[in-house]
């Protein structure tokens, strides 16, 4: 199947990118994404690796192949979470899971590694490990008290 330019454009929208944003972030010139959307230039395959690299997603993706998605924002945190497996654990992918199908999921890898973290922090991990202690570093400290304010 031949590239497919709808698919890049609507992929970079999805995440929220301008053209010389996905070009900074892939490494591309701003006229070799504006070419390829309009599709009067066909990347080559080093800019298509690049580009799907640069929004999180497959070449096949880029060329009309691999799961149908209901649309396109579906696409883009799905193909980010499987872009940040690698560095999610097992507690992590499972808690990151259940979100996929909310409409406001993670577009991007960088954003699932950041809610994995965050989900991590407030929820805490099942990992049987010491549990964290409160230190308290004032030694000797005495109450702090409140005063009352007399009306003059």
């Amino acid at each position: 199947m031949p590239f497919r330019p709808d698919r890049l454009k609507s992929l970079r929208d999805a995440k929220g990118l301008s053209q010389e944003q996905l070009g900074k972030i892939a490494g591309l010139c701003h006229s070799v994404i504006a070419k390829s959307e309009k599709g009067t230039n066909q990347p080559r395959s080093e800019a298509l690796d690049k580009l799907a690299q640069a929004l999180d997603c497959t070449i096949d993706y880029l060329h009309g192949r691999g799961p149908e998605y209901d649309n396109v924002n579906m696409a883009a945190s799905q193909m980010a979470f499987d872009a940040a497996q690698p560095f999610l654990t097992d507690e992590q992918r499972k808690r990151c899971r259940r979100v996929l199908q909310h409409p406001e999921a993670p577009r991007t890898a960088q954003a699932w590694r950041s809610l994995a973290e965050m989900t991590e922090l407030a929820l805490g991990s099942t990992r049987q490990s010491a549990p964290l202690k409160l230190i308290d570093r004032r030694p000797n400290s005495k109450p702090l008290t409140v005063g009352t304010r007399r009306p003059n």
